[in-house]
């Protein structure tokens, strides 16, 4: 059976986080063994390792560490004869390590951020780079059209039980019973629209005054700049008068469920420019979730967003940092209910043909396939 290394270095959930488990949890174990290296103990090892998977630990610690890393990775990969290592970032330090051991590795494009020399060496020497949407892909190659042909776009994949019951928010919260529950979910980054969210509610209530909101996430430990916006998120709520009708639900295990619970769901990603470089949405995970638990989805058309929603068939698209526009879109879904349905039940189709774990057979293939190759040279 042959070993596959994954390598994803951070310790917080998100996104990426998910979408590397779901990978591996679907995994064919006929073929595949999966071993996950992070760089730091937290709540994503503690997850991993709950779910059976076998999870190490290299820690960094300063400029040394970053190199013991390395080193650290190629013993490893050699020690357990990995045939591939599949990194869940680019991060360079991974690649690097399984360059030096002759190993084979792909990397995982899953946000739109400034791209620097050590991304673009990593996709240089990768054998191939996964981008989770047509628009990662291109924002990267925009400025080296030469890595084109290193990528493969393949989706996320969400693993989405067949009986799923929705998390009880409005008992938890002590939300009236017929209130509507509209919500967002997303780290503590500015990136992800949470103050046009709030903007947008204040404009919201005046035209469907039985609405609540709720922001799902929470800042993470020890780091003080999403500890202040997180802040600042709560001010702006005080200051526009919506403390009464706002919740912070914080970081939920049952996500799914969570997400459940809501009438809709606004994933209102923005578009934030350093220099010639942007960083927005690459896919936007907390849509497709949307979509297979029968919540109505309204985003704004940025990045993967414009990818997974077909604007007024299978959810809602608005300009990116327009709170007006996502009010009126909002408004509209909670008035025209027959709408909302026949949205919710092509989102649900879609979800079922592009986004579900079957779905994952084709970056499976692309093990193969490099597997393969690499039999056939020894």
């Amino acid at each position: 059976m042959k070993q596959i290394l994954y390598v994803s270095p951070f310790s917080h959930i998100g996104g990426g986080e998910i979408s590397i488990l779901t990978v591996i949890a679907n995994l064919k174990r006929d073929k595949f063994r999966s071993i996950l290296v992070c760089y730091e103990d937290g709540p994503f090892v503690e997850r991993s390792r709950r779910s059976g998977i076998e999870t190490i630990v290299f820690r960094r610690a300063g400029l040394i560490s970053e190199f013991s890393i390395i080193w650290k990775l190629v013993h490893y990969i050699k020690e357990k004869k990995i045939c591939l290592v599949h990194v869940n970032s680019l991060d360079i330090r991974a690649g690097i390590a399984a360059w030096l051991a002759g190993i084979p590795f792909i990397g995982h494009l899953r946000v739109i951020f400034p791209f620097t020399w050590r991304d673009r060496l990593f996709v240089r020497l990768s054998k191939v780079t996964i981008a989770v949407s047509e628009a990662a892909a291109g924002e990267f190659c925009k400025y080296s059209a030469v890595y084109r042909n290193k990528f493969i776009v393949i989706p996320n994949a969400a693993d989405v039980p067949q009986e799923l019951s929705p998390a009880p928010l409005k008992s938890e919260f002590n939300i009236p019973g017929s209130a509507v529950l509209v919500g967002m979910a997303g780290r503590m980054d500015p990136f992800k629209g949470h103050m046009v969210f709030i903007d947008a509610a204040a404009l919201i209530r005046k035209g469907a005054p039985q609405t609540w909101f709720c922001i799902i996430g929470s800042a993470s430990p020890g780091k003080d700049d999403e500890v202040e916006y997180l802040r600042m998120l709560k001010k702006r709520i005080r200051d526009l008068g919506l403390i009464e009708s706002f919740i912070f639900a914080g970081f939920r295990d049952d996500i799914l469920r969570t997400i459940a619970a809501l009438d809709i769901i606004v994933v209102p990603s923005c578009v934030i420019r350093k220099g010639a470089h942007i960083v927005t949405e690459g896919f936007g995970r907390v849509a497709i979730e949307a979509m297979a638990v029968g919540v109505s989805v309204v985003a704004s058309d940025v990045g993967g967003l414009k990818e997974i929603i077909e604007d007024g068939i299978s959810g809602l698209l608005v300009p990116a940092g327009d709170s007006a526009a996502l009010a009126e879109a909002v408004i509209g879904l909670l008035r025209d209910r027959g709408r909302a349905d026949a949205i919710r039940r092509a989102a649900k189709s879609r979800f079922e043909a592009l986004y579900s774990t079957r779905s994952l057979d084709k970056l499976y293939d692309v093990y193969d396939d490099i597997v393969n190759q690499g039999k056939a040279r020894t």
